[in-house]
């Protein structure tokens, strides 16, 4: 039930609001804790919905995002929606009396952990809020479960018919099959230390054009890592290497050699051994790729809909403003 887990952090973000309750004031639950809301009697409360928020609002904080109040109270209400169909997913599964239910929340209790010390940074939750978590998760993966989430199928027409609209996206770009030689000269290195170093390359050159072999002459005279494999980069494209080395190697054809190329890791000669023209990958080479692409979309939609269809029947009681 992995998939649906992480199904469900993705798309709650999604789903709409519900409506705050006419007239609702703050209130404090029978612990002393404020609550957020009440669904179907059961509390969230306002120090998770604080925690959630705080997480949410530390990641834009962290990407050196400014945050307004009117920006934080619309992450409130974000958060909030999550916690409130989480909760209606959850109070679905407790209906079915999950089989093996212990087992399985110490399972997600210990997975929940392994995550928070591997965060580092994360605060660790009590073991109350972790027991909770453990359990909402175990629920809601149940109750998905049955209504057949992780079993949709994409139908082949759709597949196919995604292909054709996204064609233009599908594109194979140009790659090269090349060797190169590379005398390496620091961009800051003197004048005489660039002379001595075009020096070094011309003659390599000269060696070429005399029918010396150009995987040997890489092999002992390239400062390229490459120079173990007699220069060869294997298939690249376009911004592998600096624009300068670009220009020249994607304009020879399958034989050439270049003259001397300089770009800021020194003096190239280029070789290349074959050319592939752009092309447009077939549906059968994306097929697997759309299918995932489209049945994360289609389950998204039946938990939107499996959640709308929950809130139509509860009672929820918004507590914030």
């Amino acid at each position: 039930m992995k998939t649906v887990r992480n199904l469900i952090i993705t798309i709650l973000c999604l789903l709409g609001s519900v409506p705050s309750a006419p007239g609702a004031e703050t209130a404090v639950a029978p612990s002393g804790r404020a609550a957020a809301a009440v669904v179907n009697g059961a509390v969230i409360f306002r120090d998770e919905l604080d925690h959630f928020v705080e997480f949410a609002l530390s990641r834009r904080r962290g990407a050196g995002r400014k945050v307004t109040d009117e920006q934080k109270k619309r992450v409130e209400r974000q958060e909030l929606d999550k916690l409130i169909a989480m909760e209606l997913l959850a109070q679905a599964g407790e209906k079915l009396n999950p089989a093996d239910l212990s087992k399985k929340i110490q399972a997600r209790r210990e997975a929940i952990g392994s995550s928070v010390s591997r965060g580092g940074s994360v605060v660790a939750p009590s073991e109350d809020r972790l027991n909770d978590t453990a359990r909402r998760d175990v629920l809601v993966d149940a109750y998905l479960a049955s209504r057949g989430i992780d079993a949709i199928k994409v139908p082949e027409t759709d597949l196919r018919a995604y292909y054709e609209k996204n064609k233009s996206g599908f594109k194979k770009p140009e790659t090269i099959a090349v060797r190169h030689i590379l005398v390496k000269v620091e961009k800051e290195a003197s004048p005489e230390t660039q002379a001595e170093a075009r020096k070094k390359i011309e003659g390599i050159r000269d060696r070429i054009g005399a029918g010396a072999d150009f995987a040997v002459l890489a092999s002992e005279s390239s400062d390229c890592a490459s120079a173990a494999k007699g220069g060869d980069l294997g298939e690249i494209q376009r911004g592998f290497m600096p624009r300068e080395f670009d220009q020249v190697a994607f304009s020879l054809k399958p034989g050439e050699t270049s003259g001397i190329v300089k770009t800021h890791h020194g003096f190239h000669i280029i070789r290349v051994m074959e050319r592939h023209p752009e092309t447009v990958r077939t549906f059968e080479e994306m097929r697997d790729f759309i299918e995932q692409y489209l049945a994360k979309d289609y389950q998204r939609k039946k938990v939107e809909e499996i959640v709308e269809e929950l809130k139509r029947a509860a009672t929820i009681d918004i507590r914030i403003q």
